[in-house]
């Protein structure tokens, strides 16, 4: 059996956002499915994957730059639900 991916876990995996997913989907250039499940919902093949893992790499030797930083909260919260500034 086959197993198929989602947008959000395609770009999860690529470590991209769905909306920089979804422009690449619209270059012709990209051969990739259009398979969709019974609620409208586009699926990815491992292939499917494999070939925007290649995209991706392509763009970096191209110059292009991802943000690879992660998110973390700008403050973390104390006990009396005050914001902790250690520049005080």
């Amino acid at each position: 059996m086959t197993t198929f991916y989602t947008t959000g876990q395609i770009a999860k995996q690529l470590r991209i956002s769905v909306s920089t997913l979804k422009r690449w989907l619209n270059n012709p250039g990209l051969p990739i499915s259009d398979r969709r499940n019974h609620t409208g919902w586009r699926l990815f093949s491992p292939g499917d994957l494999q070939m925007l893992q290649k995209h991706k790499k392509e763009l970096k030797r191209n110059g292009k730059k991802f943000n690879t930083a992660l998110l973390v909260p700008a403050a973390e919260n104390s006990d009396d639900g005050s914001a902790n500034n250690s520049e005080r």
